[in-house]
């Protein structure tokens, strides 16, 4: 993606730190210190994989003892020796490798791919290869065809899941190369995480020569790894946005290799729409700068029309074919994301409103607010430039955070460019701050803070309550829910339902029963129940309830069920030798909390179970538990004062395969079974 000579050639001048940087220098120890435990870590993360595939333990023992190398020698060898350069270069590559060989495990031993984007994209990459354009057509195939789980859909207010292609050309075309070259498997998982080790490269040689192992700690964060490999398509414009971040600011008096910024920043918003948010913010800095070093606007402005035209044409040209062939289609597919009728998700603001249930009345105060913040900074940005310029790639990103849907990739997947511009761009001292400024500031904060209220204080109109909850029994999880929900609006509404675990919306639950319209201030109960295995809350955790409504686009919560926050545990948790037929072996069950702390509860049933997992199915155990009939199941005892229930286990039937025990409780009010001890197999003979 870039030429690592060139690379070179224009970091050269940057070996040393610029004067404004100079403060850091005294940080240079630590960094070497910080980079040597990352890639102790690193090591660490691969010696786990051992027994998967041997591939990552030779790496694993070179990369800790490099690590504990670093840690000894802390950058202590002057920056412009050979000895310096090889230990940098070093560390970079085994970095890569590192980076390589974890992802070859994460895929070798999960496969199936963890979003929806990527499996439309690589979908989307093989129709192209048979001459199918993919814009307007059902993606849905994908699903089934990389193993997509129903809860890593994208699913619209109405509880459909989106199948149609939501992204510019240049997201699937990336592929094509690799595909045609016979590489099929896995592709879109493998280029992505080529895309983010790539963006490494060129950010770590772009950089000052101190400031490089930072980006061996950057690129090594559980987060973007976890991103590049889980299907997080957004690493694929890393690079890109990488290159056009460098010395943005010399632009309009930049010759050469130099007005490449544009063909960079083109080809980064052809992947995402992401980037699509940094565009006026960059035509405006460059006219400002330009203006600035030139001397007048109609100068600086002409570098801001050549910019824009010609990162706009790299753009569209990949996407013309489709554009001549299905024009609605294809817009229709680019604006996806902002134009559809989405659950609300991610970790930004809006989290406010799925966790905490503030606001939810109104979805489009959220895009609203996100509209006024985008707009407001983009007029603080232009009145006080250039105090703004060097955070350029990351001061739109305000925006999105305030979106309804503000994944963490929206943001952290800016760092990168974020820290290249930071680096690499110019500093002006500051000029005095005129009135126009705090004028301009002022209202910016007047309008978003109304749109913060709007979204915020606008309250959810359903209300929702859980009655009854139904479950799978021994498989700990919800299958069914009875919920309460009063429509609190003058108005009718179309409630569809899911469950939120954790954060993450599952497929939309069947209605079984309740109105499919629900009047004003009208109460009614839906029997809901999960459509597939995914849609089952575990019992191990906390879920809730939401109701969305399409038209007016709101949510409503239940308040969170907690299933249960006492388990059982089984002493002793292993019988390593065999029990001889007829003896008793004695087994106590005991209560705990969610921090494993016992419960001193007395009079609480524990039901001990047995069952034998035979090698060709589930058979039936024939052990007697505290006197009891041979192979009965299960069989209740109290707890004593310290919240302890104790079984005797006899077996007097020889028997190939142990006995498996397993303690739960029942509660008291829907009856199902929670709080499953851990199987403790016994073999007796």
């Amino acid at each position: 993606m870039a030429d690592t000579a060139w690379l070179e050639t224009q970091t050269q001048s940057h070996n040393s730190l610029p004067q404004w940087l100079a403060p850091y220098a005294s940080l240079s120890t630590l960094i070497w210190a910080v980079c040597g435990v990352v890639l102790i870590l690193w090591g660490l993360r691969l010696w786990g994989y051992g027994t998967v595939t041997s591939v990552s333990t030779v790496p694993s023992v070179v990369i800790i003892a490099w690590g504990l190398f670093l840690l000894v020698w802390h950058g202590q060898s002057p920056e412009e020796s050979r000895s310096y350069r090889w230990i940098l270069a070093a560390t970079l590559t085994l970095t890569v490798v590192a980076l390589a060989v974890w992802s070859y495990t994460q895929i070798i031993t999960a496969p199936a791919y963890g979003t929806d984007e990527l499996a439309f994209d690589q979908y989307a990459a093989q129709l192209v290869i048979h001459g199918i354009n993919p814009y307007g057509r059902s993606l849905g195939a994908a699903f089934h065809l990389f193993q997509v789980s129903p809860n890593g859909y994208t699913w619209t207010l109405a509880g459909t899941p989106v199948t149609l292609l939501s992204y510019p050309a240049q997201s699937f075309l990336i592929y094509v190369p690799f595909m045609l070259l016979g590489w099929t498997a896995q592709v879109g998982a493998g280029v992505n995480v080529m895309a983010w080790a790539a963006g490494l490269v060129i950010l770590f040689f772009s950089l000052p020569r101190p400031m490089r192992p930072l980006v061996i700690i950057l690129g090594s964060l559980s987060v973007y790894i976890s991103y590049a490999v889980g299907g997080v398509t957004d690493a694929l414009f890393v690079p890109f946005l990488i290159l056009a971040a460098r010395e943005w600011d010399r632009y309009p008096t930049k010759k050469g290799l130099g007005l490449w910024s544009p063909l960079w920043f083109g080809l980064a918003m052809g992947i995402k729409q992401t980037p699509w948010v940094f565009w006026p913010f960059l035509l405006l800095g460059i006219a400002a700068e330009g203006k600035r070093t030139l001397g007048t606007w109609k100068a600086g402005v002409m570098p801001a029309i050549r910019y824009g035209i010609i990162s706009g044409l790299v753009f569209l040209i990949p996407n013309i074919p489709f554009v001549l062939d299905t024009p609605l289609a294809w817009l229709r597919g680019i604006l996806t994301p902002l134009i559809s009728s989405t659950v609300p998700d991610g970790q930004g603001l809006i989290t406010l409103s799925l966790f905490l249930h503030l606001g939810g009345g109104s979805l489009s105060a959220y895009t609203l607010l996100s509209m006024v913040v985008l707009l407001g900074l983009l007029a603080v940005f232009v009145v006080t430039y250039p105090r703004l310029k060097s955070w350029i790639f990351i001061v739109p990103s305000v925006a999105l955070f305030v979106a309804t849907r503000s994944f963490g990739s929206y943001l952290v997947m800016l760092v990168p460019s974020a820290v290249m511009a930071w680096a690499t761009t110019t500093r002006s001292a500051p000029r005095p701050w005129k009135r126009v400024q705090f004028g301009v500031m002022g209202g910016v904060g007047a309008a978003a803070g109304a749109s913060l209220v709007a979204a915020l204080a606008i309250p959810s109109p359903l209300t929702m309550s859980l009655v009854g909850v139904h479950t799978t029994g021994q498989l700990a999880t919800v299958d069914r829910v009875v919920t309460s929900v009063t429509n609190r609006t003058s108005h009718p509404l179309h409630p569809h339902f899911t469950a939120d675990m954790s954060g993450t919306f599952t497929a939309f639950w069947t209605k079984l029963a309740g109105p499919p319209v629900l009047d004003p201030h009208q109460t009614a109960q839906y029997t809901l129940a999960a459509p597939n295995f995914y849609a089952q809350p575990a019992l191990t955790g906390g879920f809730q309830m939401v109701a969305f409504t399409a038209r007016s686009k709101t949510i409503s919560h239940t308040a969170t069920y907690l299933p249960t926050t006492w388990h059982v545990a089984l002493i002793p948790d292993a019988v390593n030798h065999p029990v001889p037929y007829g003896n008793p072996l004695t087994v106590t069950a005991e209560i705990l909390n969610r921090m494993d702390q016992p419960v001193h509860v007395k009079g609480v049933p524990i039901y001990l179970g047995q069952v034998i997992y035979a090698q060709r199915g589930l058979q039936f155990g024939e052990a007697m538990i505290n006197g009891g009939h041979a192979g009965e199941t299960p069989v209740s005892a109290m707890t004593n004062a310290a919240g302890q229930a104790r079984f005797v286990i006899r077996d007097v039937h020889p028997e190939s395969d142990p006995i498996y025990l397993e303690a739960n409780l029942v509660n008291n009010q829907d009856y199902y079974p929670y709080g499953y001890s851990q199987i403790l197999p016994v073999r007796f003979g």
